[in-house]
């Protein structure tokens, strides 16, 4: 079992957190920024291209470029 100061600290923890997101929610309802998407797109497309940079530098890479290149081998030669 948990301890009474434990379980207090865990609830304590899950009320604040929820009420802060509904509280950030509301606000990104209620603002009126047209450009930020596309700013948080461009940081999505960063974080993208960063991670799959890392991967194709690793062994783990050149295997999925292969098998990528194995299946559009596949689908162009019809096989």
């Amino acid at each position: 079992m948990m301890k009474d100061a434990t379980l207090k600290a865990v609830t304590t923890t899950q009320v604040y957190i929820g009420h802060w997101a509904n509280t950030r929610v509301e606000k990104m309802r209620s603002r009126r920024d047209r450009g930020q998407g596309a700013i948080e797109y461009v940081g999505i497309t960063i974080l993208v291209v960063a991670i799959v940079v890392a991967v194709m530098n690793t062994k783990m890479g050149e295997s999925i470029a292969n098998k990528f290149k194995e299946k559009i081998d596949e689908v162009l030669n019809g096989g």
